[in-house]
């Protein structure tokens, strides 16, 4: 089977738990552009948070970010798709979650916006040192969250809660998908990601694909989270990381090793490179 695409998840599948990328996770992509592979990133970060390792890639031109909701030309700087939450769904989102008192991120144009007065609320909710440290690196934080996004030409992309507490997590996502129109999905155990309901990586893919003729029987899609489940089942070959959740590796064609022991290298390496089948 020849390859044409790779669809990528970032955390918990690419990223190392340091957030770093790996020296044989760059040099299995970078082969697989000399092969002539598109090699697609497929993230809930914005635009502007991809992993320099990855955009630096040559060869690397579309990445899916924001779960799905906007498809980014890296070359021309430009969004090539949006599938957007309304502006007002996403008033009524943040008004539910200021009700919680919870720190919430809204993506707006391929940039994370906060508001300067939560950032305690972050704090509070004792989030680990890295995960403080990525949140102030990307986000521009603002007076007023509502205010910033009525002010943008187009309504966020995700709404992100980094961190919802163990006992209301299921009261919070039943309370979010009854506001009607809108999705929700976690990357990792402890956040709840919010799209509008008809987004997700596995819609945007489909648009790359159409967009660069390519079957969905020639991509190969890496993830660890319930938001790659639809990306997984797209694509021709489904391969899902070892520290992925127990729903998504049996929904996968092939369990490749963890994130912190080269596990996308290793399927990229196995299928792509060396040609061999999931038999």
């Amino acid at each position: 089977m020849k390859w044409e695409l790779i669809a990528m998840d970032m955390d918990g599948t690419l990223l190392k738990s340091d957030k770093t990328v790996s020296k044989r996770s760059v040099e299995a992509l970078r082969a697989a552009v000399e092969r002539g592979v598109a090699v697609i990133p497929a993230t809930g970060r914005v635009a502007r948070m991809l992993p320099k390792p990855v955009a630096a890639l040559r060869g690397v031109r579309y990445a899916i970010t924001s779960n799905g909701a906007l498809v980014v030309d890296l070359q021309e700087r430009r969004a090539v798709y949006r599938n957007l939450m309304t502006l007002r769904q996403a008033e009524r989102l943040l008004a539910l979650l200021d009700s919680y008192g919870l720190f919430a991120e809204a993506y707006c144009g391929g940039v994370s916006y906060s508001e300067k007065g939560a950032l305690a609320l972050a704090v509070k909710a004792g989030l680990p040192e890295n995960v403080l440290a990525y949140i102030m690196e990307s986000q521009r934080f603002v007076e007023s969250l509502s205010g910033e996004i009525s002010r943008q030409p187009f309504p966020p992309e995700k709404v992100n809660v980094p961190y919802v507490p163990v006992e209301l997590r299921a009261e919070l996502r039943e309370r979010i998908l009854s506001l009607s129109g809108l999705s929700v999905t976690s990357s990792e155990w402890e956040n709840l990601e919010i799209n509008a309901a008809s987004c997700s990586k596995g819609a945007a893919l489909r648009f790359l694909c159409t967009k660069l003729a390519v079957s969905p029987s020639r991509v190969l899609a890496v993830g660890d989270g319930d938001n790659d489940e639809s990306m997984l089942r797209y694509a021709g070959m489904a391969v899902a990381m070892e520290n992925a959740s127990p729903a998504l590796k049996a929904a996968a064609d092939f369990v490749t090793g963890t994130n912190d022991r080269d596990g996308v290298a290793y399927a990229v390496e196995k299928f792509v490179l060396a040609g061999e089948d999931c038999g």
